[in-house]
C-alpha cells in the first residue's frame, strides 16, 4: 500500500499492482512523498497563480494589441485559436524503480506518475494516454506532475547504464549515448507502455530535452508504421555531425560527448568502463583516427534526413523547438525542412521548393535563447491533446508551420518554408575591403595568416555599403572562397556581422571549413532556382588534398539565421582563421572549430593565405536577402508556463 510519512492509504482500489498489469509480473516499490494537507494547499496556491497569471497575461497581450479583443465564444489566445490549458485537475502518486527487461536481458528501471486523486493521493481508475521520456541524467528523471495533473501517465526511464538501469556485461560501452541500440531499447519501452502499463490507454507521446529529445528521433525512427506512438517534441534536439564537427574540426561539444560516456552527464554507475572509453574516443579522434571522420560511429548516433523520413512514414506528427544559439538550431532547421520534404514525397535532404506544399503535422520553434531554454509546458500540452486525445485544437490547421524569432527587430513570424528566400543575393569580395552586389572589373588579392583573430593580419574585413532600406536575412548562408595557402591545409572562419552607421559591430552569424575537409556533395547540398551554392554538404569521411600555392575553391557553410538589418546599417564579412578563445570557452553554443587533430594542427601552424578575388577566381557570399520587415509580425505574449519568455501564439 502507499504510505504518506508512515500514514498508510487506501490499497488500490482494483487489487492489482498499479503500475503493470499481471502479464509482465513486473516488481515494484511504492513511494508517496507528501503529506496531504500541504499538498492541497501548494495544488491551491499553483491553481490561484496560474489562473492569475493567465488572466493578466493575455489580459496584457490584448491591451498591447498582440492578441485581439473578442467577443464571447470567440478563439482562443493559443495556438490554433480552439485551445486552452485550463486548471490542473489531478494529483501525483509515483511507482518508482519498475523494472523493464530488453531484448538482450538488460533490466531498465522506470519511475512512473499516476493521475491521482489529490486529497487521498489515490491513483484514479481509468485509462489515460501515457508520455514516455528516456532519460541519460543523474537529474530530471522525476515523472512530469504538470502533465499527470492534467490527465497524462508519465512515464521516466532511465537508459541502459545510467541511474538504476542496468548495463550489459560486454561491450565497451555502457551507456550507448544514442544509436540503434537507444532505438530498440525504446521501441521495446513504447510496446510496454502501450500493452502492458495499467492504467494506459494504448495512446503513447514521447516528451523530453537534449539527450531525451535524441532519443525520442531514434524511437519514433524505430517503432514502425501504424505504432502507438502519436505524437513526438524533440526539444533542444537535432544531433547532426556539425555539431561535434565543425567545418571537419572537432568543436567544443566532442569533450562534452565523452564526459557523458564518463558519467559526467550520463550518471553511469558503471565509471572505470566508460572512463576508459571516453578516453579512449578522445584520444582517437586527436591522433585523426576513423572516429575523426563522419564514418560508421558517428552515422549511427546523428540524425539524418533518413530517420526524418522513417518518422513521416510511421506516421508520427513531430514539434521541433530549439534557440538560435543552441548548437542543434541549424540542425534542426534541416531536420523539419527533411520532414516537410518526406511529407511530399520529395527528398528529405533537398532544399524546400518556393511555394511547396507544407503540413502543420511537422512543426519547428526557433527562438532567441540557446541549448534547453524557451521551452513552454502549456503549448507542449496543446500539441499532445491534440494528437494524443483527438482534440481539435487547430494547431495544426496552420499554413505557416515554421515559427522564428527575428533578431534585429525582436518579433516573431511565421513561415511556410526554409529558406525564405527563392533567389539569393550574390555578394562579391571587392577591392578596398568591399562587399558588393557587383565585382568590379579590377581584381587582386587579400592575404591572411594563420592564427588568433585579435592578433594583427589575421583577419580581413569586407563591408557592404547602408542598406537605405534596410534588409533581412532569413536562411542559410554560402560563402565560396578561392584561396592558396603556403602550407599543406587552409582554415578559415567566416562571420558576417551587422555594422552601425557609428560603425559598432554585431555578430550575427558564423560558419568554418578546413580545406582538408572540402570535399563537396553535389547530390546533397542546396543551390536556388539560379544555380547559385545556398547550404554546402561536405561528407567529411576523408581528407582532401591542399597543395601549397595552388588555388581551390573553399565552400563554408554559414549557420542560419533570421535577421533584421535596419535601414542605414551595413553587413560585414569577417574572415579569419582561428575561433577565440571565448568562441571555444562554452559547450553548446554554436559549434566552433576548437580542437583541432593532431594532423590538422601540424598542416595548419605557420599558414598563410591568399584570398582571391579576381576574374577567374571570384570570392562570393550567397546571401538570403528579404525586404526589411517584409515578414508580418506573429500574436506574441507570455503564458503561465514560459518563465517570463515572450512566445509566437498565433501559428
Amino acid at each position: 500500500m502507499f504510505h504518506t510519512r508512515g500514514k498508510p492509504l487506501p490499497p488500490v482500489a482494483d487489487g492489482a499492482c498499479p503500475a503493470t498489469s499481471t502479464r509482465r509480473n513486473l516488481s515494484v516499490r511504492h513511494h508517496y512523498r507528501r503529506h496531504r494537507r500541504p499538498y492541497q494547499q501548494l495544488r491551491r496556491r499553483r491553481a490561484l497563480v496560474a489562473v492569475l497569471a493567465a488572466g493578466a497575461t493575455f489580459a496584457a497581450a490584448t491591451l498591447v494589441g498582440l492578441v485581439a479583443a473578442a467577443p464571447a465564444q470567440a478563439a482562443t489566445s493559443w495556438p490554433g485559436g480552439r485551445w486552452q490549458p485550463g486548471p490542473a485537475q489531478y494529483g501525483m502518486t509515483v511507482v518508482s524503480d519498475v523494472p523493464l527487461r530488453m531484448d538482450d536481458g538488460v533490466v531498465l528501471t522506470a519511475d512512473i506518475g499516476y493521475p491521482a486523486n489529490p486529497l487521498t493521493g489515490k491513483r484514479l481508475p481509468g485509462r489515460f494516454p501515457v508520455l514516455v521520456q528516456q532519460n541519460p541524467y543523474i537529474f530530471g528523471g522525476e515523472p512530469d506532475s504538470f502533465f499527470v495533473s492534467r490527465g497524462y501517465i508519465f512515464v521516466s526511464v532511465d537508459v541502459r547504464g545510467t541511474t538504476n538501469s542496468q548495463a550489459p556485461d560486454n561491450g565497451p560501452l555502457v551507456n550507448p549515448l544514442f544509436g540503434p541500440r537507444i532505438a530498440r531499447d525504446g521501441a521495446a519501452v513504447v510496446d510496454w507502455a502501450a500493452h502492458d502499463l495499467a492504467g494506459s490507454n494504448g495512446t503513447i507521446g514521447l516528451y523530453g530535452c537534449s539527450q531525451l529529445g535524441i532519443n525520442q528521433l531514434f524511437t519514433a525512427a524505430a517503432v514502425g508504421p501504424d505504432s502507438p506512438v502519436k505524437a513526438i517534441i524533440p526539444a533542444c534536439a537535432s544531433n547532426g555531425y556539425d555539431i561535434y564537427f565543425a567545418g571537419g574540426v572537432p568543436s567544443a561539444t566532442v569533450p562534452l560527448f565523452a564526459n557523458s560516456a564518463l558519467g559526467a552527464i550520463g550518471g553511469s554507475k558503471h565509471l572505470p568502463e566508460n572512463t576508459a572509453f571516453g578516453e579512449a574516443l578522445v584520444d582517437e579522434i586527436s591522433a585523426s583516427g576513423p572516429r575523426a571522420y563522419n564514418g560508421t560511429f558517428w552515422q549511427e548516433r546523428t540524425t539524418s534526413a533518413d530517420m526524418a523520413e522513417q518518422i513521416v512514414r510511421n506516421g508520427i506528427p513531430a514539434l521541433l523547438w530549439t534557440g538560435w544559439q543552441a548548437s542543434e538550431s541549424t540542425g534542426a532547421l534541416e531536420f523539419w525542412t527533411a520532414l516537410q520534404n518526406a511529407a511530399q514525397g520529395r527528398p528529405a535532404d533537398a532544399s524546400m521548393r518556393p511555394g511547396q506544399p507544407t503540413t502543420g503535422r511537422y512543426q519547428l520553434l526557433v527562438g532567441n535563447w540557446g541549448h534547453g531554454s524557451g521551452l513552454d509546458k502549456s503549448i507542449e500540452l496543446e500539441w499532445y491533446d491534440t494528437w494524443l486525445r483527438g482534440q481539435n485544437t487547430g494547431i495544426a490547421a496552420t499554413r505557416t508551420p515554421l515559427h522564428l524569432y527575428e533578431k534585429g527587430s525582436d518579433r516573431w513570424v511565421n513561415a511556410a518554408s526554409y529558406p525564405l528566400v527563392a533567389d539569393y543575393s550574390p555578394y562579391y569580395l571587392d577591392e578596398r575591403s568591399g562587399f558588393t552586389p557587383r565585382p568590379s572589373g579590377s581584381g587582386g588579392t587579400d592575404t591572411v595568416s594563420w592564427g588568433q583573430p585579435d592578433q594583427a593580419g589575421n583577419t580581413l574585413t569586407y563591408t557592404t555599403a547602408a542598406f537605405a532600406a534596410g534588409t533581412t536575412l532569413a536562411g542559410p548562408v554560402s560563402a565560396s572562397i578561392y584561396a592558396s595557402s603556403t602550407n599543406a591545409n587552409i582554415g578559415l572562419i567566416a562571420t558576417l556581422e551587422d555594422v552601425a552607421p557609428g560603425g559598432a559591430a554585431t555578430r550575427i552569424t558564423s560558419g568554418s571549413l578546413v580545406g582538408s575537409m572540402s570535399a563537396l556533395d553535389e547530390d546533397s547540398s542546396w543551390r536556388d532556382s539560379n544555380g547559385d551554392l545556398t547550404l554546402p554538404v561536405h561528407p567529411y569521411t576523408e581528407d582532401t588534398t591542399v597543395r601549397p600555392g595552388e588555388v581551390g575553391r573553399y565552400d563554408i557553410k554559414i549557420n542560419p539565421t533570421l535577421w533584421s538589418v535596419a535601414p542605414g546599417h551595413s553587413l560585414r564579412l569577417v574572415l579569419s582563421t582561428q575561433a577565440s578563445s571565448d568562441d571555444c570557452g562554452g559547450l553548446l553554443g554554436t559549434p566552433q572549430p576548437c580542437a583541432y587533430t593532431a594532423a590538422q594542427q601540424a598542416s595548419l601552424t605557420g599558414g598563410g593565405y591568399q584570398i582571391q578575388r579576381t576574374a577567374d577566381h571570384r570570392s562570393v557570399v550567397n546571401l538570403p536577402l528579404l525586404s526589411y520587415r517584409k515578414l508580418p509580425a506573429a500574436p506574441s505574449g507570455l503564458t503561465p508556463t514560459s518563465n517570463w519568455t515572450v512566445l509566437p501564439l498565433g501559428w
